[in-house]
């Protein structure tokens, strides 16, 4: 769906829970409720980029530039790629960060 702070982006939202979202908070990705606040808008919005693997999209997030939606040893963060171990290690980065977009499997 459009992004909830900005309608050239995307937002996440839960199809088995309707009001609920992708939400980055402390760098961890959730599903959260929207409680209509601003930074909740913000923080559930993401900008497709091209990916930064050279393939796929990677998503980035509205409210913190530079930080890319991507998955870690089962959980989804943002991510930069600073830091040297863990969710944020640049080794990873490029690959867990680009996304292959696909037809759905249900309407």
């Amino acid at each position: 769906m459009t992004g909830l702070a900005d309608a050239r982006c995307y937002s996440f939202e839960s199809v088995n829970f309707p009001g609920r979202y992708l939400r980055h908070a402390d760098s961890r990705v959730r599903n959260s409720p929207d409680d209509g606040s601003a930074l909740m808008c913000a923080d559930a919005t993401f900008c497709a980029r091209p990916g930064v693997g050279g393939v796929g999209v990677t998503f980035e997030s509205l409210n913190i530039p530079g930080s890319y939606l991507r998955h870690f040893e089962s959980q989804v963060y943002i991510a930069a790629g600073t830091a040297g171990s863990g969710f944020n290690r640049p080794q990873t980065l490029t690959a867990d960060s680009s996304w292959t977009l696909a037809a759905p499997w249900a309407p």
